[in-house]
């Protein structure tokens, strides 16, 4: 069933992309996702202890899915393994059509009268090229 918003329009749902994305590497229905973004931060102090640079670098992007699995046979994605977006290129926000991704963890969850929950984070760093 499509959703109707009345009133103020908001964000609904889960985004296209980040569905397109989960079931390349795992079919199954999406029930969360998140995506954030760091980098890590050096602070430069002088002599006497006072602020006079900051430098940001290393920029990463983690995205992490919880989906029911549709197939009775799961395997959960392997941590270290590279993740292609295809033709996604933006996920919330985040440009992923740029450096590269691997699964960073993964687990799966079952219990007797329910579905089986597969959940797996993504590491992306936009700034790392191809192996040399």
């Amino acid at each position: 069933m499509s959703a109707s918003i009345e009133g103020t329009q908001v964000a609904f749902g889960i985004s296209n992309s980040l569905k397109s994305v989960a079931d390349d590497i795992l079919t199954g229905i999406v029930q969360s996702a998140s995506a954030s973004r760091s980098i890590n931060e050096t602070e430069v102090q002088d002599e006497d202890g006072d602020h006079v640079a900051v430098i940001y670098h290393g920029k990463k992007n983690e995205i992490s899915v919880d989906l029911i699995a549709l197939s009775s046979s799961v395997t959960t994605p392997v941590p270290g393994s590279e993740v292609s977006f295809g033709t996604v290129t933006d996920i919330d926000g985040i440009a992923v059509n740029t450096g590269r991704a691997f699964i960073t963890s993964s687990s799966s969850s079952q219990t007797g009268a329910s579905t089986t929950t597969v959940s797996f984070t993504m590491s992306h760093y936009p700034d790392m090229g191809p192996d040399a």
